[in-house]
């Protein structure tokens, strides 16, 4: 956290004022800032890489 501000900057996969939540499904990166960009129905990523997570069925870098 910013020693002057408190405010934090969280790893990838974490948000909240002190890091303390995980990312909600389909956000991924530090601070949760991007969405998932995967085709699979329920479009999950990995939440600290946004790499697509394909359920059964599914391949390729967004599940398609």
């Amino acid at each position: 956290c910013h020693p002057v501000t408190g405010t934090c900057s969280c790893p990838p996969g974490r948000t909240g004022h002190h890091c303390q939540r995980a990312c909600d499904l389909g956000r991924w990166g530090p601070d949760c800032a991007h969405t998932c960009n995967c085709s699979n129905s329920d479009g999950s990523c990995s939440a600290e890489s946004g790499q697509c997570l394909c359920e059964a069925g599914y391949a390729g870098a967004r599940c398609e």
